[in-house]
């Protein structure tokens, strides 16, 4: 299931990570279930591939996360393969992922923080 706008709500600020970076969301947020059951653990990792909503900045780091209760983590998800249109994400369970970029904040900006 992917959500039009969600990533409106689910901000990539929520993303906390330690370094000083700009977080922006690279995906439409979607969401994998499997029905009647209540185990989350998968015994193979599940692949997904997600659309960059927004131009890609090759000097940026992506993530693959998935949202737990208040925040975007990473446990369990990694980027498999990425070009400039696609991300290839890999994770060990099912939940609500997004794709988040990580860019470096323009030096002339970290003086005036």
């Amino acid at each position: 299931m992917s959500y039009n706008t969600m990533e409106n709500l689910l901000k990539p600020d929520f993303f906390n990570t330690s370094n000083d970076t700009i977080k922006t969301m690279m995906s439409t947020v979607i969401s994998a279930t499997l029905p009647k059951t209540t185990n989350t653990k998968l015994t193979k990792p599940v692949n997904f591939t997600l659309k960059h909503i927004r131009e890609f900045d090759p000097n940026g780091s992506l993530s693959c996360v998935y949202w737990n209760i208040s925040e975007w983590i990473v446990d369990g998800c990694s980027v498999l393969k990425t070009n400039s249109s696609y991300t290839v994400c890999s994770c060990v369970h099912l939940s609500t992922f997004a794709l988040i970029m990580q860019t470096s904040r323009p030096s002339e900006v970290r003086e005036h923080l």
